[in-house]
């Protein structure tokens, strides 16, 4: 299967906003700090976007419920957890306005509406000019070619700019940002064929560059890919129970599990660095 099959496939499912998102790094806007209180009691609702690929399949309904339980508040859920989602389908569309993901035009009304945000989108059409990430044999159980780190310069880039987007929409108001990264379903495959190391390299980097974009951001990070891998990244999720039967996307378990690891990191809202 292709890298970009995988992220597809991670099948295909299923912005009225003219407003262009900068692409290019290091150009990401400032932000006044936001108030610090978030609306609590009987009466206060959140909305929850989760914005994400196939692997974040479930994680909507799974954080809502906890939120709910953790904050005794309302929770609405706006899921845009589209098969193959990737940064740069998401730039297009806010750049453009228009997008073949039909579901991507309500994105800015809801995140302007937003107290929670998670995110994880792939790095499919965010490759630097003349340097693919060449991730794609490792979905074959191959040898991969070159992914380091340079290659995923467009892709941190584009991260910035959806999440620096994302707080102007917000004008200001309270939010709470999350942003993760991406498990990995194919340790045994890796393993058995030989090419761990090297495969393992790889999804280090892309782990790597969606912490970068967050940190660059002051916005939290947990990595699903330590979490449900093991630090070694040795461990097979499957074996967990994290994984259905398909052998890539995530379990109802899976759900709960990232849901209760993004509890643990808290609720305070976005603030600037200083």
């Amino acid at each position: 299967m292709s890298a970009k099959r995988f992220f597809l496939v991670l099948s295909i499912l299923g912005l009225t906003l003219l407003w262009p998102i900068s692409c290019k790094a290091g150009n990401v806007i400032e932000q006044e700090p936001v108030p610090q209180e978030m609306q609590m009691g009987v009466n206060a609702v959140w909305d929850l976007v989760v914005i994400g690929d196939s692997s974040l399949w479930g994680c909507g309904k799974a954080f809502a419920e906890q939120i709910a339980k953790d904050n005794a508040v309302e929770v609405e859920l706006d899921d845009f957890t589209l098969g193959g989602l990737s940064a740069g389908e998401v730039v297009d569309a806010l750049n453009t306005g228009k997008s073949q993901r039909l579901q991507l035009e309500a994105l800015p009304e809801a995140l302007r509406n937003a107290e929670v945000v998670v995110m994880f989108v792939n790095p499919e059409n965010s490759e630097v000019s003349g340097m693919p990430i060449e991730i794609d044999p490792c979905f074959f159980a191959s040898q991969p070619g070159s992914c380091e780190m340079d290659r995923f310069a467009q892709y941190i880039s584009d991260l910035e700019s959806i999440w620096a987007r994302i707080l102007e929409l917000r004008g200001g108001q309270p939010i709470i940002l999350r942003a993760t990264d991406i498990y990995n379903p194919l340790i045994d495959h890796w393993q058995n064929a030989g090419v761990f190391e090297e495969c393992n390299a790889c999804w280090i980097n892309l782990s790597t560059a969606t912490r970068t974009a967050a940190e660059n951001m002051n916005i939290p990070f947990l990595s699903r890919y330590d979490a449900f891998n093991g630090v070694d990244h040795k461990e097979d999720p499957n074996l967990k129970g994290y994984i259905r039967g398909d052998g890539e996307h995530p379990t109802e378990l899976a759900s709960e599990y990232t849901a209760t690891l993004l509890s643990k990191m808290g609720y305070a809202p976005y603030q600037p660095q200083e």
